[in-house]
């Protein structure tokens, strides 16, 4: 028999991690901020998040000045 959710899983992708070394007083800012919003699961989430919104930024910044100098 057939497992329903067959198509479902067909589709994810493993995504590989790597690890990256942060000075503890970040962790500890960081940390202060899991704890007192409580949004973020983890220590990695909070990482991962902030990661990914440093990056739009960037590319945001390279849009702007590419269409500053047109």
């Amino acid at each position: 028999m057939r497992n329903p959710n067959f198509e479902r899983h067909k589709r994810r992708t493993r995504v590989e991690f790597g690890a990256i070394s942060v000075p503890m007083p970040i962790l500890e800012e960081i940390d202060k901020l899991i704890k007192e919003f409580g949004y973020w699961p983890s220590r990695s989430s909070f990482a991962r998040e902030a990661c990914i919104e440093k990056i739009e930024r960037e590319r945001l910044k390279k849009v702007k000045k590419e269409q500053s100098d047109n």
